[in-house]
């Protein structure tokens, strides 16, 4: 008798370990820390549907999607809030296709941040506006109003520190929002600069863009929608520096941007005033042939050289920080060489972050004030 209990016990005992390592916890999936999680994929992420409004003072008529991901618990973590580009939704953060090299949220997760990626209104699984309704106003509004939710504990954990992250047109957003609402802590704008070489941004306007209805896709879309014409995704490429399946996922997943967002888009650029009140520290990315904005009135060759022509843009408390990533094209997350750039934008953050100066006033929430020679000591340019 005890010989058959001890083997039934043995038994049980065999099938529940097996039964843990085949289906582990979701505790034990999720991990206790970042490094722990280091090579386990795709970090855990929860999904959110944010009520926001158009302008302040409006009804919160809309809805912005949202996804808050990490690992381990996300407690005293900073998050980065992931800001996506004209005709592009958070797949851009979290690209599909191979996301161990294109995945910017996998990257940034794995070394230790908390990620929030939005699809901006207008695209993905936001709400669609009227198109004259979605300006670079109203998408840096509707990503104050995701901060603020961040900072108040809206999706389960109250950060003390947000860094803001734009690609593109999204880093527009990201200037006019940190310029107007002064809630985050640091920026990373990648793939726009204040020095463009016009001619290439005009070229997208006139002539690369259709409307939305003649994709069946995206269809739906209320008139005066635009995308990209069927093809040209590779533009946004270097294609010395691309795999060629990126640009077809690229094609495939392409989405919408409004004819309010490009009439409002230069001002915010050119307009010295807007970038100089931003008073956090800054990092500025970009691949080294950008057609939009590094040609040959304004070469992109090194970091060095593109912080300097931009400094007059920004204000000294921004403590400017370039980088310039290789033979990359505009889409510097897609290319071949991006987990260099992601490596950079990891290394940058923990520098800006470090460098802050805890604000006794705020409860010991951080004030942004950071000290420039320790951001360039850590960082380099």
């Amino acid at each position: 008798m005890r010989r058959t209990t001890a083997l039934i016990a043995a038994t049980v005992t065999a099938a529940m370990t097996l039964i843990a390592i085949a289906f582990p916890s979701s505790a034990a999936a999720a991990g206790s820390s970042a490094s722990a999680d280091a090579g386990a994929g795709a970090p855990p992420c929860t999904s959110y549907s944010i009520p926001v409004s158009l302008a302040e003072g409006t009804a919160a008529n809309q809805t912005m999607a949202g996804w808050l991901c990490g690992y381990g618990s996300l407690r005293g973590k900073a998050v980065q809030l992931l800001v996506p580009g004209f005709t592009y939704d958070h797949d851009y953060w979290n690209f599909q296709y191979q996301p161990d090299t294109y995945s910017y949220l996998r990257s940034a997760t794995r070394a230790g941040y908390a990620v929030f990626m939005v699809d901006r209104l207008g695209t993905g699984d936001s709400s669609k506006p009227a198109a004259l309704a979605l300006t670079i106003g109203t998408e840096a509004w509707t990503v104050h109003q995701v901060i603020s939710g961040l900072r108040s504990g809206q999706f389960g954990t109250a950060f003390s520190r947000v860094v803001l992250v734009g690609h593109s047109l999204g880093g527009t957003v990201s200037q006019v929002e940190a310029s107007t609402y002064h809630d985050e802590d640091a920026v990373i704008i990648s793939d726009w600069l204040n020095s463009p070489y016009w001619v290439g941004t005009a070229g997208i306007i006139a002539g690369t863009i259709e409307p939305a209805q003649l994709v069946p896709r995206l269809a739906d879309r209320p008139l005066g929608y635009l995308t990209t014409l069927a093809g040209l995704r590779g533009m946004f490429y270097n294609s010395s520096d691309t795999d060629p399946k990126v640009i077809a996922q690229d094609e495939a997943t392409r989405q919408t941007g409004t004819p309010g967002e490009e009439l409002t888009i230069v001002a915010p650029t050119l307009i010295p005033s807007v970038t100089q009140n931003i008073k956090v520290p800054v990092l500025l990315a970009t691949g080294q042939y950008d057609f939009i904005f590094c040609g040959a009135l304004t070469p992109c060759t090194n970091a060095t050289m593109v912080r300097d022509r931009e400094a007059p843009a920004f204000s000294p408390q921004a403590c400017l920080s370039a980088y310039v990533l290789p033979n990359a094209g505009h889409d510097i997350n897609l290319e071949l060489n991006a987990p260099d750039w992601f490596a950079a934008a990891n290394r940058w953050t923990g520098a800006a972050l470090a460098a802050e100066t805890p604000s006794a006033s705020s409860g010991g929430a951080f004030a942004g004030q950071a000290d420039c020679a320790e951001i360039a000591a850590t960082f380099g340019v």
